[in-house]
């Protein structure tokens, strides 16, 4: 494995983790033994925050973030936790703007991360999970409808507007491995009620699965708790 550095990213939630006390610590672990799998990472930070009094919202963001980066190093590298361990805690004493840590502080940390790498649990299922729903060459960002009014004109058009039509205009935005793009599909109301009824299928087949993993009482994770 090549030597490492800390993404800017990540580096927020690293230094958390060098600073926050053992206490603290055990609070978090609890934490996420308790928790359920989530697919969005705000899911699980509220979650988890709500039980570690000690930090803000955005600092367990920052944590879980940090943490969930090493379960995707893990995974990427096939390597020994102790092996991804070293390089990291180098990788943190390499990096100026990260704290300077004492042989002590540094053999703290180390353990620290040992100790959730270890853990799997909800971080590792939360962080494979995302990956999976990610792992497209597309991804939907968001959508909108615009709705346009076009008049249609006889051939004297001084007479004024021989009718109205009525055009929607659906925009798509996605993001893929170059940024983010949109494109526009004009609809008419024939198109609306197809692509309702396809969504509306689409939902009661995802219902259909939902009620089959709950016999298997395996976790369904989604979206189902965003309005």
């Amino acid at each position: 494995m090549s030597e490492l550095e800390i993404p800017e990213k990540y580096k927020p939630g690293f230094e958390q983790l060098v600073n926050i006390d053992s206490e603290t610590v055990n609070e978090l672990i609890n934490a996420l033994r308790q928790a359920p799998p989530a697919l969005l990472l705000e899911d699980l930070t509220s979650t988890i925050a709500a039980q570690v009094q000690a930090l803000s919202v955005e600092e367990v963001e920052d944590l879980i973030e940090a943490l969930m980066s090493l379960y995707n190093l893990r995974d990427y590298f096939d390597a020994p936790i102790n092996k991804i361990v070293k390089k990291i805690s180098q990788a943190v004493q390499d990096d100026e703007e990260l704290p300077n840590l004492t042989e002590e502080e540094k053999h703290e940390f180390e353990k620290r991360l040992t100790t959730f790498l270890e853990f799997n649990g909800v971080l590792s299922v939360t962080s494979k999970a995302i990956n999976v729903m990610r792992d497209h060459e597309r991804l939907f960002t968001r959508s909108r409808v615009l709705t346009d009014m076009r008049p249609v004109f006889e051939p004297d058009i001084n007479k004024g507007p021989a009718g109205i039509a009525i055009i929607h205009m659906l925009k798509i935005e996605y993001a893929d491995l170059n940024g983010t793009h949109e494109f526009f599909v004009a609809l008419d109301s024939i198109d609306l009620g197809q692509l309702r009824e396809q969504l509306d299928r689409a939902e009661r087949k995802a219902k259909s699965i939902e009620l089959m993993l709950e016999r298997t009482s395996i976790p369904y994770l989604n979206y189902k708790d965003i309005e």
